[in-house]
């Protein structure tokens, strides 16, 4: 019979580790892969997969295959070749439960490099922190996987269960990453060819929670033309920079109608501000001394889990065409999805995979995992709409996501990953680790 490491003796197998996470997290860090450029990160992690001898599947994107899914999302980068990868360990006997680590590959731009402390993808170290873009959201929580199943075979073992990791795209503008990678598990299983994995856990940086519920979001652009003259007579014109001004505040009343104590969602309603609109580009006008003919804003909503992507947009873009047509008759408005049509979703956290990954926590931590909505979307929604099966993020404590001087803490590096290397003692049991081949 394998002899089952204890608690104690996983906590100290993971700090044994801490030289490789410093070092492959900082690696991973300095591979920039924004959305939609991402094969620099998908090479450094299928070599990291097959450092621990997995070998990996390449999943392309293939967004015209997609795109008659109901959670697709309107495409924001070329195809381009890019893949998913998902690497799978196979237990020789297989005594335990499966489970799937997936993780996104693409981060956000950087804004200006010049408010770093120091180049976004040149990471480094000071105290407790790790600091890049990418290193909290969510690069730390990829190696935290690597990591738990490394510490296992530092110790002679192997999960006797299958795990899965899977690396996806576009995370952070579509969603179409993971459900490429959903749609090709899902056909995999329906033709006999691959068991469902029975858990499925994402290491987004939550502060070492997990998710019980997270939001809808969708993107819009909106593009309205005006009539351009000159600015010395320039009640002869029709501003469209003028009309956006109109739009974003009439969005922002929406916004705070959505808030209201009264319109929330029941595992929203003690939160301080659940529903965000966001601005997040503008481009407009053609020169200082004219009227603007051109602008085009660029907008992220936020909506509750018991609203569909359908709903929420035609409420949104009835609020912009009003705004508009109380303006100028001579103003034109386009608006296009391009990027997120994601529906919101609640998990479901008292089954028993996710319960076996609480009490794993609390094994070697003493303590049970606090639960929170969220008030973004992750790809755990693919999982959960399209597979049914159990899914929630659990992951380290990060700071400055999506912002200047990201950085993620390395002592919640080490636990998440103590917690994981304990889950799968625990979920999917232990064997020998197989030698490997010459």
């Amino acid at each position: 019979m394998t002899a089952v490491p204890s608690s104690p003796e996983i906590v100290e197998a993971v700090r044994r580790q801490r030289a490789y996470l410093l070092d492959t997290l900082g690696r991973f860090v300095d591979v920039a892969s924004l959305s939609g450029q991402e094969q620099a990160a998908a090479d450094f992690m299928e070599a990291r997969l097959g450092d621990l001898g997995l070998k990996s599947e390449r999943i392309h994107l293939d967004t015209d295959a997609l795109s008659g899914l109901p959670l697709y999302s309107p495409r924001c980068c070329p195809d381009g070749g890019r893949y998913n990868l998902l690497a799978v360990h196979e237990p020789r006997h297989e005594t335990g439960r499966s489970v799937l680590f997936n993780g996104h590959l693409d981060v956000v731009p950087t804004g200006p490099e010049a408010l770093w402390a120091r180049p976004p993808f040149q990471s480094h170290v000071d105290g407790d922190w790790l600091f890049g873009r990418g290193a909290g959201d969510m690069k730390a929580g990829i190696v935290c996987t690597l990591a738990a199943l490394k510490t296992l075979q530092s110790l002679g073992l192997q999960p006797a269960g299958r795990v899965g990791f899977n690396a996806v795209l576009e995370e952070e503008c579509t969603g179409n990453g993971a459900l490429a990678s959903v749609s090709a598990l899902r056909r995999s299983i329906n033709a006999g060819k691959l068991a469902a994995f029975d858990v499925v856990l994402i290491p987004e940086p939550g502060g070492e929670r997990l998710i019980a519920a997270q939001m809808g979001v969708l993107w819009l652009e909106i593009r309205i033309t005006g009539r351009p003259a000159h600015a010395a007579v320039m009640t002869q014109g029709a501003s469209a920079i003028d009309a956006a001004i109109a739009v974003i505040a009439d969005l922002k009343l929406l916004e705070a109608e959505w808030n209201a104590p009264a319109a929330r969602h029941p595992v929203y309603r003690d939160h301080a501000h659940p529903i965000n609109f966001n601005i997040g580009q503008i481009h407009g006008g053609e020169w200082n001394s004219s009227v603007p003919c051109m602008c085009t804003i660029g907008v992220r909503i936020g909506f509750y889990p018991d609203r569909s992507v359908d709903s929420a947009a035609t409420e949104v873009e009835k609020r912009v065409r009003a705004a508009i047509a109380r303006l100028d008759s001579d103003l034109s408005l386009t608006i296009r999805g391009e990027g997120f049509r994601a529906p919101g979703c609640e998990f479901d956290l008292d089954g028993d995979g996710i319960q076996a990954l609480d009490r794993a926590n609390a094994s070697v931590h003493g303590t049970r995992i606090k639960r929170h909505a969220i008030t973004a979307t992750t790809d755990a929604r693919h999982f959960k709409l399209m597979l049914d099966t159990p899914v929630t993020c659990f992951g380290p404590e990060a700071r400055n996501i999506h912002g200047i001087d990201e950085s993620v803490s390395i002592e919640s590096i080490l636990r998440v990953t103590t917690t994981f290397a304990q889950f799968l003692v625990d979920w999917c049991g232990v064997e020998p680790l197989e030698p490997r081949g010459p």
